[in-house]
């Protein structure tokens, strides 16, 4: 019973780890995911108006680290937004929440440039998805 009782505990930690300021995750939707290579690349995830509209977004990169130079989010309106990374992330790791300019946005797809980086297991190729939040 004790031990039932300690995994039912640590179950409610690790979500509200899980959470790591995302905040409620019923909200987050995934929006679409690519297979990064070790190469420099350009990748570009097509999200679609049927998906609605997000007001934030974020990415999560799994199975090997991704160094992401830039995301560029093109809206249904023309408009752009773009973000300059320059950053690292380890398998696992979460970025941070971007918003988006405007308030809710219908996104219609999202721009990377980035490549798998270094210190993962040979022919090891990272995934970033990307995900959106509706307030």
């Amino acid at each position: 019973m004790k031990k039932w009782l300690a995994v039912a505990l640590l179950s409610l930690f690790s979500v509200g780890a899980f959470a790591d300021g995302w905040g409620d995750l019923l909200k987050w939707r995934e929006l679409g995911e690519r297979r990064v290579s070790r190469h420099n690349e350009r990748d570009t995830i097509l999200v679609t108006a049927f998906k609605g509209k997000y007001d934030k977004i974020a990415l999560k990169v799994e199975d090997a680290p991704v160094h992401i130079n830039r995301m560029t989010v093109f809206f249904g309106n023309g408009k752009r937004q773009d973000f300059f990374l320059n950053r690292r992330f380890e398998r696992g790791q979460r970025s941070r929440i971007y918003d988006l300019i405007g308030g809710d946005r219908i996104v219609n797809k999202v721009e990377f440039s980035y490549k798998t980086a270094w210190g993962a297991k040979p022919y090891k190729f990272g995934t970033v998805k990307l995900y959106g939040r509706k307030d």
